[in-house]
């Protein structure tokens, strides 16, 4: 089985102790990744997902998510916005090197209530991260542990074992 990003993010959450059913969840960006997270939160009972993406091709394909998500389950309310200060991304993934610096949360929305999840994984922590911890968020999840189970998936494939999981991440990932 090649790993899912939507299924990762969900089992991150649930292992910082979060569940995804009855939440509201933003998600910055409607790539790949994202419509992966959508569609899995939305299947595992999250009540509202409000996606946010700046004028480009991906817009298109949020919207197309949004119209999915309303035919194949009713029960969760999505929606899909323009992320207004789209100019100041360029062309790039803000989070990931080499624009670990920038972010698209204002620190001043984040909130004792909320969990915050980063699918970015390098760097390890993130600004995004740093400022939603230092903000006291119930959770801040990086995204190293989807890049584990990333690997966990890409190792089964192709050697057909099981990758010794605890050992990679207490060697490599801690």
């Amino acid at each position: 089985a090649i790993s899912d990003p939507g299924e990762d993010l969900v089992r991150l959450c649930a292992e910082n102790g979060v569940e995804v059913r009855g939440k509201r969840l933003v998600v910055l960006g409607a790539g790949g990744a994202a419509t992966a997270i959508c569609v899995q939160a939305a299947l595992d009972g999250a009540a509202e997902i409000a996606i946010f993406n700046r004028d480009d091709e991906f817009f298109a394909n949020g919207r197309h998510t949004v119209e999915k998500l309303a035919q194949a389950v009713p029960g969760c309310k999505a929606s899909i916005t323009l992320l207004e200060d789209g100019a100041a991304l360029a062309d790039a993934r803000v989070g990931m090197k080499p624009l670990d610096g920038e972010t698209l949360v204002d620190p001043a929305l984040f909130r004792a209530d909320l969990v915050v999840a980063d699918t970015v994984y390098n760097p390890r922590e993130t600004r995004m991260i740093r400022e939603a911890r230092a903000a006291g968020c119930q959770a801040a999840v990086g995204g190293i542990g989807m890049l584990l189970w990333q690997g966990v998936a890409a190792f089964k494939l192709f050697t057909g074992k099981d990758m010794p999981t605890q050992e990679v991440l207490e060697k490599f990932l801690s």
